[in-house]
C-alpha cells in the first residue's frame, strides 16, 4: 500500500500547526513589547510629575518660611529701618495664610510617604512658631527681648524648626537625585528582565493662629 498521501497528509496537518504555534510565539511576543512600552512610558510620566511637583513643594516650603519669618518681625520691626505701613502686620498675616494654604494644597500630591511626613512636620514647625511668636502679648516679647531670652522656650524655637526644615528640604533632593539618576520606584523591581530597574540607595495638622 502506497503510504505517500498519508505522510503528505500528516506534513500538512503538522505545517498548520508549527504555523499556529509560530503565531502564538509571535503574538505573545507582540503582547510583551507593548506591555513593556505601555510600564516604560508610564514610569517615565509618574517620575516627570514627581520631579516636577518635588521642584514646586521645595519652593511652597522655603516661601513657606520666609512668611514665618516676615510674621515674626512684623512682632517688632527693625528700628534701624524705616517704620513699616501700618498694615505690614496684616500683610504679613495674610501672606503665612496664603503660603500655608499653597503647600497645603500640594502636600498630598508627595508620592514619597518619607518626603511627604517630613514636609508637613517642617510646616507645621514653621506655623507654630510663627503664630506663637506673633500672639505673644507685647509687654512679655519685649521682656524677652531685654533678656536675651527671645531664642529660648516658646518664643521661636529656632533650632527645632531650622532642623525639620532642613531634614525635609535633604529628603526632597535625596529623592529628586534618585529620579535623576535613574532610581524611580526605588522599592519596586519590574517584572522584565529586559528592562528590570534596580532599587537605587535609601537611608537607613498644621498648627496655626485661632481663626
Amino acid at each position: 500500500m502506497d503510504q505517500a498521501p498519508y505522510w503528505g497528509l500528516v506534513g500538512v496537518v503538522l505545517g498548520g500547526l508549527l504555523a499556529q504555534v509560530a503565531n502564538w510565539v509571535d503574538h505573545r511576543r507582540q503582547r510583551r513589547e507593548r506591555l513593556e512600552d505601555f510600564l516604560r512610558t508610564k514610569l517615565e510620566q509618574r517620575e516627570a510629575f514627581e520631579l516636577e511637583h518635588l521642584v514646586e513643594v521645595n519652593q511652597l516650603l522655603r516661601n513657606l518660611r520666609r512668611r514665618g519669618d516676615e510674621l515674626i518681625s512684623a512682632k517688632k520691626p527693625d528700628p534701624r529701618y524705616a517704620k513699616p505701613p501700618d498694615d505690614h502686620a496684616e500683610r504679613c498675616r495674610t501672606a503665612i495664610r496664603e503660603a500655608d494654604a499653597a503647600l497645603d494644597a500640594q502636600v498630598g500630591f508627595i508620592l514619597d510617604d518619607k518626603v511627604r511626613e517630613l514636609v508637613k512636620a517642617a510646616a507645621d514647625r514653621i506655623l507654630d512658631r510663627a503664630w506663637t511668636v506673633y500672639q505673644e502679648a507685647p509687654a512679655t516679647f519685649e521682656e524677652a527681648i531685654q533678656r536675651g531670652t527671645l531664642g529660648i522656650g516658646i518664643y521661636t524655637a529656632i533650632e527645632e524648626t531650622h532642623e525639620a526644615a532642613e531634614a525635609a528640604y535633604e529628603a526632597i533632593s535625596e529623592r529628586v537625585r534618585e529620579l535623576y539618576a535613574g532610581f524611580g520606584e526605588p522599592r519596586r523591581r519590574w517584572p522584565f528582565s529586559s528592562w528590570s530597574r534596580e532599587p537605587g540607595p535609601t537611608r537607613s495638622g498644621h498648627g496655626a493662629e485661632s481663626r
